[in-house]
């Protein structure tokens, strides 16, 4: 008997034990997967640049080789600013390449208003670079120019540019008779006029009838061949002023203005002031905003409309002398 209660005990020990292991075995299985975890969120966490990586600034820059001075600009045309610490040009041309930060001496740093300002501030909206490329690297006439604007602290390229140096000169007013694409158009009268009228200031003129309480326009196209002029494709423009010398019978044209077509959308601007006097008067456009690359260009097309108030339009009518657009790049 007593054999057999020690066989009854031993036979439930090992049963108990084999119900340990099991738990046990659970509790190292639920150990081990949670340390996995816990090892690979504290990798995970611990890559503050994974997790949270640099800003990279969108910001408009336009870019130009000023020919006078021989040195690169790059202006800010809006979007973020820029620490200037975090700011490095890099230029490439014929085979060669030079980098540029805003601290070296070679760099000058100015406002909308000419003022120079020091290199631990922001590169913020109207703000120009000016670069002089000379101690690094030859900036040569007709030779492409590589720029890249990177920034360092997202360790990104922001914009990448070509710029060329004096490959041709244009004239200085390109008027719809340059080319024989252009064209003048009285939607009066539907008829299309001579592009001589407006080459250059002088006694010839388009003549309009303002009827009475009708809006009426002339539209010229310039029909620029870009590559007859010499402008690189890629090239960006600094400068794109429109010249109109224009005149009307009297004030009664209230609504004479100009509107310009860059191929995707048309900007009206300010009306055409008017003195009083029947004299011509000349007006000057900034349209540098509006036609900044050859294919705007190339779509470029200006219409000068007028609106009749007077009560007897039979005298009223408006003249366009010349219209002309200056390019620089």
């Amino acid at each position: 008997m007593a054999f057999i209660v020690e066989g009854k005990k031993y036979r439930t020990l090992g049963q108990d034990c084999g119900a340990v292991s099991e738990v046990m075995g659970a509790v190292l299985m639920i150990s081990i997967v949670v340390l996995a975890f816990s090892s690979v969120a504290l990798t995970i966490f611990s890559e503050g640049d994974s997790m949270d990586p640099p800003h990279t600034p969108h910001t408009n820059l336009r870019e130009n080789i000023n020919t006078s001075e021989d040195t690169v600009e790059i202006f800010h045309n809006g979007g973020e600013e820029i620490d200037f610490e975090d700011i490095r040009i890099i230029l490439r041309t014929g085979g060669k390449q030079a980098e540029f930060n805003m601290s070296e001496s070679a760099v000058k740093i100015f406002d909308p208003k000419g003022n120079q300002l020091p290199s631990d501030g922001v590169f913020a909206l109207g703000n120009r670079i000016v670069i002089d490329p000379t101690g690094k690297i030859n900036v040569t006439s007709g030779n492409a120019v590589d720029l890249y604007f990177v920034h360092t602290a997202s360790d990104q390229v922001i914009q990448k540019t070509k710029l060329w140096k004096d490959v041709r000169d244009l004239p200085y007013w390109i008027t719809p008779h340059t080319f024989p694409a252009g064209t003048a158009y009285d939607n009066y009268t539907e008829t299309w006029l001579d592009t001589e009228l407006v080459d250059k200031v002088d006694d010839e003129y388009t003549d309009s009838f303002i009827p009475k309480k009708e809006e009426i326009y002339e539209n010229f196209t310039f029909g620029i061949d870009t590559g007859e002029l010499g402008i690189p494709e890629n090239a960006l423009f600094t400068k794109v002023i429109l010249k109109i010398v224009s005149t009307r019978h009297d004030n009664s044209a209230k609504m004479m203005r100009p509107v310009i077509y860059n191929g995707s959308q048309w900007i009206p601007f300010d009306f055409i002031p008017f003195d009083g006097k029947n004299v011509y008067v000349v007006t000057e456009l900034d349209i540098t905003e509006h036609v900044k690359n050859t294919t705007e260009l190339r779509n470029l097309e200006v219409k000068i409309s007028a609106d009749g108030k007077a009560a007897d339009p039979s005298e009223k009518y408006f003249r366009i002398d010349f219209v002309g657009v200056h390019v620089e790049y």
